[in-house]
């Protein structure tokens, strides 16, 4: 059979010719080759070729299509911080938010505590930031002030009341001992205060930070 006379034949049964020739070819040749590539390779009729090579661009702009933005869920959020190695921690932050600025501290050991061994504050060095939690800071005399186990402490951090600073959008806290030793750490971005919320562990006295609605002196939620 000459070209000239396969050209002359009617579309269709061509078509039909040519897609059986294609579809008996070894699988690891058919696969790897686009419309294009097949058309060049076998001298698919151009109608053809044309409709194989619209069809895998079409194809490859719905794969482009279906991994885009517009079909991806948002973004989850991350934690912040690290989870608890202390005693001794800080278990929820309110910075920027209704009123003071508050820090929740809580218990996390079988024992008491006493707060005369402890500071909160939101940097280590500057000791004018350093709020005694037992109330007095050595050399002064600290009559002990016990924290139960399991239960929790708010610290108002509001200059006049409370700890002797405030809490910014992007701020840390730390609890350290008197012997100069953290008992733990939070270094933080508040993205948006003004939606009311706190950062708070999730799970309650375990996890990382989140933010969350505030439950302030209760167990996170």
């Amino acid at each position: 059979m000459s070209r000239t006379w396969a050209r002359r034949s009617a579309p269709g049964a061509l078509r039909t010719q040519i897609t059986e020739r294609l579809l008996t070819q070894p699988a690891e040749i058919r696969r790897p080759q686009t419309g294009i590539d097949l058309a060049l390779a076998t001298h698919v009729y151009r109608p053809l070729a044309s409709s194989i090579a619209i069809a895998a661009l079409l194809g490859a702009c719905g794969d482009n299509l279906a991994g885009s933005s517009i079909d991806a869920a948002p973004p989850e959020i991350e934690g912040q911080g690290s989870e608890p190695t202390g005693a001794l921690i800080i278990n929820e932050v309110s910075p920027r938010g209704p009123g003071a600025d508050w820090i929740e501290i809580a218990n996390v050991s079988d024992s008491a505590i006493d707060l005369c061994d402890f500071f909160v504050s939101d940097s280590f060095d500057r000791l004018d930031h350093y709020h005694p939690l037992g109330g007095s800071a050595p050399p002064d005399p600290c009559t002990p002030e016990l924290l139960e186990p399991g239960a929790l402490l708010v610290i108002e951090a509001d200059d006049d009341l409370g700890a002797p600073f405030q809490l910014g959008v992007a701020d840390e806290v730390h609890i350290i001992g008197t012997d100069g030793k953290a008992s733990d750490s939070l270094v933080y971005l508040h993205r948006d205060p003004t939606a009311g919320d706190t950062l708070a562990r999730q799970p309650d006295r375990s996890g990382l930070f989140f933010p969350a609605a505030p439950t302030r002196g209760e167990a996170n939620r």
